[in-house]
Formats: C-alpha cells, sequence, structure tokens
C-alpha cells in the first residue's frame, strides 16, 4: 500500500451524527475494501441501506459530500468520469460564440472523475451496477486499478491523481443480472442481510428516545412490521418504511394497544404497503378486508 494512502478506520455501531448503524460484519467489509484498496460491493435487498452506506462512510471518515453515479442500461464506463455537451457547442459555434472554440468549456466531470481530479480523498457510490451494460464493470475496473488517470477524448489531455490519493468507491448491485467474474475478482464484497429486530430496534432507537417511544411500544411495533414482511407482499417493506411509519404512529398517539389490537387498514398502512395488490393481500390475510367488508354491510 502506498504510505501516503491511509484512511481512518470506518467504525462499527452508533456513532454522533450520524443515524445510520452498521453491522460489525459491515464495518469490517467496509475496512477490508479501504486496506486493500479496492472498490466494495454492496448486494442486498432494496432498502437495506446499500446507498445510505456510501453516506455514512463519507460522514464518518470525514471525506466531504458522495460523488454519486446511476448507473443506465445505455451507460459506457466513461459515463462515470465525464459527459460532453456537443449539442450545446454546435449550437454556441451556430451562434459564433467564443467559447465553442474551446473544447474544454463543455467537458463536465462526473461522479469517478471528479474523485480522480480531487486533492484529497472522496467517497464514489456507483449505485445499481447491474443495471448496466456487460461490459461496464470490466471497462471500470480499466481505470480503478493502478494510478488513477482517464482521457477526455475531446480536449486530447490526460487527467490524473494526485499520487497517493485515492477515491473509496461503493458499488451497489439488485442482483438483476450476474457480474463478470473478473469484476468479481478485483472487488471485496458484502451482503447486507435485513436487520433483525434487534438491529431494527437500534435503528429507530438512533432516530427516537424511550421518553419518545417506549420499549414496549417499539417491541409491539416490529412484532406488526415482521408480520408484514413475511406476509406474500411483493414489495416488502423496509427500513425507511419502518422509520416512516413509527413517526405517524406516534403522531397520531398510537398505544401499545392499539397496535397489538387494531386492524392494520386503522394504522396507517400507507407507509408500509405501496402495491394495491399488497393491501389486498396483507389486509385480507389479516382479516381487515373482511371485517371493512361486514361494517360497510
Amino acid at each position: 500500500m502506498d504510505e501516503h494512502y491511509e484512511f481512518r478506520q470506518y467504525p462499527e455501531g452508533p456513532f454522533d451524527g450520524d443515524d445510520y448503524i452498521p453491522s460489525k460484519k459491515l464495518a469490517i467489509a467496509v475496512n477490508t475494501a479501504l486496506a486493500a484498496e479496492q472498490p466494495l460491493l454492496v448486494t442486498g435487498e432494496p432498502g437495506t441501506g446499500k446507498t445510505r452506506l456510501a453516506e455514512s462512510v463519507a460522514r464518518r471518515l470525514g471525506l466531504g459530500e458522495v460523488l454519486t453515479f446511476v448507473a443506465r442500461s445505455d451507460h459506457q464506463a466513461r459515463d462515470c468520469l465525464y459527459s460532453f455537451d456537443s449539442l450545446r457547442r454546435l449550437h454556441d459555434a451556430q451562434v459564433k460564440s467564443e467559447l465553442a472554440s474551446s473544447p474544454a468549456n463543455y467537458v463536465r466531470y462526473e461522479a469517478l472523475g471528479e474523485a480522480i481530479r480531487s486533492p484529497t480523498p472522496r467517497v464514489v457510490l456507483i449505485d445499481e451496477i447491474d443495471k448496466a451494460p456487460r461490459d461496464f464493470p470490466n471497462d471500470l475496473l480499466g481505470v480503478l486499478e493502478g494510478r488513477l488517470r482517464f482521457p477526455v477524448h475531446e480536449t486530447g489531455e490526460t487527467i490524473e491523481g494526485k499520487e497517493g490519493v485515492r477515491p473509496f468507491v461503493i458499488i451497489t448491485s439488485n442482483r438483476e443480472q450476474p457480474l463478470p467474474h473478473a469484476f468479481l475478482r478485483r472487488c471485496a464484497f458484502h451482503h447486507i442481510e435485513f436487520p433483525n429486530d434487534e438491529e431494527l430496534g437500534a435503528i429507530v432507537r438512533a432516530k427516537y428516545s424511550a421518553k419518545q417511544i417506549s420499549d414496549r411500544l417499539l417491541a409491539a411495533v416490529l412484532k406488526r412490521f415482521r408480520e408484514v414482511r413475511v406476509s406474500d407482499v411483493e414489495k416488502q417493506p423496509a427500513t425507511g418504511e419502518l422509520l416512516a411509519w413509527v413517526k405517524v404512529l406516534l403522531r397520531a398517539r398510537v398505544t401499545e394497544a392499539d397496535v397489538l389490537e387494531k386492524r392494520l387498514s386503522e394504522l396507517y398502512p400507507g407507509v408500509l404497503l405501496k402495491l394495491d395488490e399488497d393491501f389486498r393481500r396483507v389486509l385480507g390475510a389479516t382479516g381487515d378486508a373482511k371485517k371493512a367488508g361486514s361494517a360497510a354491510r
């Protein structure tokens, strides 16, 4: 490892100013990638915090704002380095603008390109890489391995990173399609499991004190939340939905008895269920649909 390339260790557990709570295994994975100077490939179901991990790393290590690139099916690896506005340059040339004389005026550096140009280490998030074309991951590694540099073809210049400064790249995948083995060999990897009840409780506690939500009420909320998740829903609610639900329940001043005894349809299910078929499936499975029908008659 370059003696000048140095990151502080990413700490596990609660951290002042950061409500994202990484597990010990996740913290180890981050620190492994940092030490190996490799990108960290993170998988997990939607809502497990893959994207927020990048924000947490940047916040806890003092690496500034996260530089984000969201992959699409029409992207090439170059697109996460820079873009060139050829249409604007053509327009400027037609109106005889002086700007058109210099191609550099039309270059915009994207997330990875901006990080390579930065004099200090940055966190780069390349989100949903599995949506990109098959050759995107391997082409990306061609940039990340060795001395960080890339050509800007339109200007003829080569951008080189500062010696001893490397970005930390976090790559997320929902595993919609397999990634090349050559790419996987050059990444550190971690799969984020959905949090258990203890971890979910800690996530809620990071935002709400025991004075705001008692342990008994929190346990009741987690019980009903789990019931929804294990039901046959197409889109399972994740931690974001749980926190939104807690916020609504507290504002509605619900009690432990309310959460345990009321029909789910009376407990603001719109923050948990996001598809019409899931509403019918879950509310029907819990007896809500039948009760609602009886009430209507």
